[in-house]
């Protein structure tokens, strides 16, 4: 059997993480409200938002919800680029920049050439018997504003197109770079060679796009995600009034949830922009408004370049997961009555069955993603850990009159941070904490939610997105139907406002939308970077 080194390590380097989740969407009342739910009295799913708002109403209600999501974080850079044909374009900017300067390409000393004579032109002669560097000193100190820079751009477009030893291709280039070079910043060793040059964008468009796709993709490999989420549930709660301030009330539900994350596992230390060019190598550093180059080693290209780690498919992958969860979730809450405020307290406990899968891909020039793709969906055996998580939560109503309708609630989710071990690493679902605030009368609600910290995302990238949502929303109640609308922001995220609606039909038809303001694009098509739709309902009695 053929064994991969580099895949065996990235397959360590994977089984050595922890994951955790965000603290998610379910049921359909909160998701149109902005996704609020800590102190909303009246909620089908207290199980799941706060265990507390249990004893929070005199009923018994029943709640069902099912929802898709998705959620893009840069990976549509990576989309936006073709990496199959990443190499030869690679090869071909360092070809041409190549061109223009080093010692390594077979044209080098053409430029040289070039820049020289281009040089003697602009001094008048004064620079006979100088050396390159010394002519390049000279100019400098001569011109030392942009603005004098015209008669040596000028010079450096004839003596290139004069020039016998480059082809009509470096000639075009050439012609659109000099006016783009930044000769106060350009240097010569005392060779004659030149170790670093600045351009600004515009001179050649294809250049541009050549650097602005090396740096679109060292950002996006940094930190991305593309997330697919299912959260569903029913839940069923007991709490008439007798129970209230006596036994306490109950509830029991079934919660079944799929997470699917795709993301780009990378080496930190090679993705800087090297590139070769014969027997020369060339660091560029991309910047606001133009990108420079300077002459590096073999060895430095070797071990940190981008390049030529995706041209041997040994630093960096792709990872899919897949994570399904089904809970049991049982729950209690008692109300204690104050001579102003009504104190509720609630506990839940999830019994938990989560199955996971994992997909490596190898990361390189020679990807072909449909196909890895098709591998993926083909069929892949879930292992399956299970485990018990706690969470509790406190909701205060202010029973003043003109206060009487307000709601505080806050939950911790998880608290004792439920751990699957697998065998290709650990999911950890670590303690989330939220806020919220709720007017709830019987015909208007607003509610209004803040996580109290940052959440991780299920992601493998080298720097781990997290969520941190803040949002709220109103609802009005017209007897055989309800409105509801609000906007959310998650504050670690680029995903733009999320605007949140829903409307609910005799109770036991519902439908909930949330959609981010801020639009991805790959391949020409354009998407929300957020997503989530839901069809639910409840019935109370």
């Amino acid at each position: 059997m053929r064994i991969y080194p580099h895949r065996l390590a990235l397959w360590a380097f994977a089984a050595s993480a922890s994951f955790g989740l965000e603290f998610g969407v379910m049921g359909n009342v909160s998701a149109g409200m902005g996704g609020a739910g800590v102190a909303l009295k009246n909620s089908p799913f207290a199980l799941y938002y706060n265990p507390a708002l249990l004893s929070a109403e005199n009923s018994v209600r029943f709640g069902y919800s099912l929802g898709l999501g998705v959620r893009e974080k840069n990976l549509d850079k990576i989309a936006n680029i073709n990496l199959e044909n990443f190499a030869a374009s690679a090869e071909k900017f360092a070809s041409l920049i190549g061109s223009a300067g080093g010692t390594g390409g077979v044209n080098t000393g053409a430029f040289e050439s070039v820049l020289d004579s281009a040089l003697d032109k602009t001094l008048g002669g004064g620079g006979a018997g100088q050396s390159l560097e010394q002519k390049l000193e000279a100019f400098q100190q001569q011109n030392p504003d942009p603005s004098q820079w015209g008669q040596l751009i000028q010079n450096i477009k004839q003596e290139a197109n004069s020039s016998q030893a480059l082809s009509q291709e470096q000639k075009e280039l050439l012609d659109s770079l000099a006016g783009s070079v930044d000769f106060g910043n350009l240097q010569v060793d005392s060779n004659g060679n030149i170790t670093n040059i600045d351009i600004n964008f515009g001179g050649n468009l294809g250049l541009d796009q050549a650097i602005k796709d090396f740096a679109n993709l060292k950002s996006a490999l940094e930190e991305n995600a593309l997330n697919f989420t299912s959260q569903n549930g029913v839940a069923l709660q007991f709490a008439p009034a007798f129970l209230r301030g006596t036994l306490g009330t109950f509830g029991v539900g079934l919660f079944s949830s799929f997470y699917g994350a795709t993301s780009a596992k990378i080496d930190p230390n090679r993705t800087a922009l090297i590139i070769a060019s014969g027997k020369d190598y060339y660091k560029i550093d991309a910047k606001d408004g133009n990108f420079s180059y300077t002459q590096t080693t073999e060895d430095d290209y070797k071990q940190h370049s981008l390049e030529y780690a995706l041209q041997q498919g040994n630093a960096h992958s792709v990872l899919t997961r897949g994570f399904w969860i089904t809970e049991i979730p049982i729950g209690y809450a008692h109300t204690f009555y104050f001579s102003n405020v009504n104190w509720n307290l609630g506990v839940s406990a999830r019994l938990m069955s989560a199955s996971n899968t994992i997909s490596n891909i190898a990361l390189s020039t020679k990807t072909d993603f449909a196909t890895e793709g098709k591998n993926f969906l083909a069929g892949k055996n879930f292992e399956t850990k299970t485990a018990v998580a706690v969470d509790v939560g406190t909701m205060l109503e202010i029973d003043l009159p003109n206060f009487r309708y307000l709601t505080f609630g806050v939950v911790a989710k998880n608290i004792n941070t439920p751990t699957f071990q697998y065998s290709t690493g650990e999911v950890a679902i670590k303690p989330q904490y939220r806020a919220g605030i709720a007017y709830n009368q019987s015909n208007f609600v607003f509610a209004f939610d803040v996580d109290l910290w940052k959440n991780e995302m299920l992601s493998d990238s080298f720097n781990r997105p997290f969520s941190q949502m803040i949002g709220g929303g109103v609802k009005f109640d017209i007897k055989a139907f309800d409105l509801r609308a609000g906007l959310m922001k998650d504050l670690r995220q680029d995903d733009g406002l999320i605007i949140t609606g829903g409307v609910n039909i005799l109770g036991f038809l519902d439908i909930a939308v949330q959609a981010g303001t801020e639009l991805g694009e790959a391949q020409g098509y354009r998407f929300p970077r957020y997503l989530n739709v839901r069809v639910g309902g409840n019935i109370s009695f």
